[in-house]
């Protein structure tokens, strides 16, 4: 039986998910992949909490009975360069909330774990996206694997196939419904006569999305991910302000309605182009007609097109957001990323 200790910044609600998932599962997950999991450090913003496997669930209640706040980490964060030097993780997990304008403040720690051969899966997306080409060189100069699902598109496997389905296949072309946040908002509207505002309120309740909805809506969410994806083709970052990016948020509640009674469903899309390894990225609201392979999308769901120059085209759909499904895409990661080469 594997072992492993993890490591965790963030105590907000995907941490908490992931952590009662595996405990809901864990006998499967020792008896098929020999894995156990313990949840040694947990940092939020008031301290790190030091567990065991038999003490876990009480940390969960005493958070849970804490008062809820920002992750404003950053103090604390630099007591997790001790627990790293000393080798007491096996993966260190980033599940704060991205940063807007910058990799944020555990950059260090990722770049300190990938040079100490422990692994590392991103949820939180900003380290990707404004220093993703130094995460990248260090976990090959280091031979140390990096888990992505939860920060390209949570269950929807958009990384995982990129990087081993269709490896070598010349992609060139991708098109995607990233976020089921804006998917929901916009079916709320069209299917079920809800107001934006009103479906907004719908997102917040099912957990799909935060309070602080608008990274989700005014596409920025959907940019970050199409940002990574170019990323783990050609190793190289796209800046933001090179990005032409609109959300929903502007979208007249007429406008909506009227694209439904063509026949179409309206969606915010992004698309990458990648010609002569340099990467094009566009993300808008479009008009999805019945011959769309993306048009069965609905709700929570999502969904994404590869074309490539000697596979072919390839469509996914599925991946709902929610807790569960987040927490299940990082448990996926942390299987992937504990496999001996």
């Amino acid at each position: 039986m594997n072992s492993l200790k993890i490591g965790l910044l963030g105590f907000g609600n995907v941490s908490t998910a992931l952590i009662k998932h595996y405990l809901n599962i864990a006998n499967e997950i020792s008896d098929r992949h020999g894995l156990e999991l313990d949840f040694s450090y947990i940092c939020d913003s008031r301290k790190i909490y030091h567990s065991t496997r038999s003490d876990i669930n009480d940390i969960i209640k005493e958070k849970e009975k804490s008062l809820s706040g920002p992750e404003k980490t950053t103090g604390i964060l630099e007591r997790f360069h001790e627990i790293i030097d000393a080798n007491k993780i096996d993966i260190l997990i980033d599940c704060l909330p991205s940063s807007k304008s910058d990799a944020g403040p555990t950059l260090p720690l990722l770049i300190r774990a990938l040079k100490k051969n422990i692994g590392v899966i991103c949820v939180n997306k900003a380290p990707l996206v404004f220093n993703g080409e130094t995460i990248l060189d260090l976990a090959r100069q280091h031979r140390t694997k990096i888990g992505f699902s939860g920060a390209t598109a949570g269950c929807l496997p958009s990384s995982g196939v990129m990087l081993h389905e269709l490896v070598g296949s010349g992609i060139y072309h991708i098109r995607g419904m990233l976020n089921g946040t804006s998917n929901h908002v916009l079916d709320s509207v069209m299917f079920d006569g809800l107001s934006i505002d009103q479906a907004i309120q719908s997102a917040i309740e099912l957990g799909i999305t935060e309070p602080e909805y608008e990274f989700d809506l005014s596409g920025r969410d959907t940019c970050f991910k199409m940002i990574i994806l170019g990323l783990l083709i050609t190793g190289k970052t796209k800046a933001l302000d090179d990005i032409k990016c609109r959300g929903i948020l502007d979208l007249e509640l007429d406008y909506i309605r009227s694209v439904v009674r063509q026949n179409k469903i309206l969606r915010l899309v992004g698309s990458l182009h990648i010609e002569k390894e340099i990467v094009d990225i566009y993300v808008e609201p479009e008009e999805i007609d019945r011959k769309d392979p993306l048009f069965a999308v609905r709700s929570r769901g999502k969904g994404i097109t590869f074309r490539t120059k000697y596979m072919g085209d390839l469509t996914i759909l599925g991946g709902s957001s929610g807790r569960t499904n987040i927490a299940a895409a990082i448990l996926k990661d942390i299987i992937n990323v504990a496999e001996p080469e």
